[in-house]
């Protein structure tokens, strides 16, 4: 018998070091300082002991005392990455909403355990954030999530995203750099260093794992950070590809 799903709702403020005083900060609301709040829903259905249960845990960046088009977009992009975790099948607009998303979830979940003889009852979907830059100008956070709902291995993908402060406005690499086709060419070159013992034994990309920009591309205080997540640009058992392109390589874009 299904325990009675728990349902935890927390916030918990992060604090920044480089945090500007009110009459300093461009993003401010009534003078209040902009504050990035980790909110994290949690919900358990089954027995755990006996690996027959579901767990959800999502922890995830809201604001307080932003702008408007800023909250929006940050709101926007959170709500997205969930949604496309918890039922890919669901419509990415803003009226599908994080509760119809977690019952998809469960919904799948107790599908598969009435059909999973001799297979794992156990699964998990776990989001944790983390904010990678915050200033004056620029917001830089950090998702990532670890799921496993049967099959050979777990997934584990991740989202990162800069935010203009005083626009409010998601930031593309375009809007970063003035060449992208420099940038390009320097992304593969320091992949190719980060990875170098897969292309020594014989990968390389080609039609099936053509090399791209990462959909995460994000400042930080050191530079230009790349995430790719595992089967972007290669096969899942290369993991993670992370690097820095510093500000000083980057001057002249």
């Amino acid at each position: 018998m299904h325990k009675t799903a728990r349902l935890l709702i927390s916030s918990v403020l992060f604090f920044s070091c480089n945090q500007l005083p009110p009459s300093m900060d461009k993003n401010t609301v009534n003078n209040q300082p902009l504050q990035i709040i980790s909110t994290t829903v949690q919900q358990t259905e089954g027995d755990c002991a006996t690996k027959k249960c579901l767990e959800i845990s999502l922890t995830y960046p809201t604001v307080k005392n932003a702008s408007p088009a800023l909250e929006k977009n940050i709101n926007n992009w959170t709500h997205d990455f969930l949604i496309a975790l918890l039922d890919p099948v669901l419509e990415l607009d803003e009226e599908t909403s994080l509760t119809t998303a977690i019952d998809g979830f469960k919904e799948f979940y107790h599908e598969q355990l009435a059909d999973s003889t001799g297979r794992p009852g156990h699964f998990t979907v776990e989001v944790t954030d983390t904010v990678l830059l915050q200033n004056e100008k620029y917001l830089t956070l950090r998702m990532d999530a670890f799921s496993f709902t049967g099959g050979a291995h777990p997934n584990s993908t991740a989202a990162i995203a800069t935010f203009n402060l005083e626009t409010g406005k998601k930031l593309a690499p375009i809007d970063l750099v003035n060449d992208l086709e420099k940038l390009y060419a320097a992304a593969e070159k320091q992949f190719r260093v980060v990875k170098k013992s897969a292309f020594d034994h014989g990968f390389d990309f080609d039609e099936s794992w053509p090399f791209v920009l990462p959909k995460n591309v994000g400042l930080t205080t050191e530079g230009l950070f790349f995430c790719y997540v595992p089967y972007e640009v290669a096969p899942y058992v290369m993991g993670f590809t992370e690097f820095v392109i510093p500000y000083e390589q980057l001057e002249k874009l």
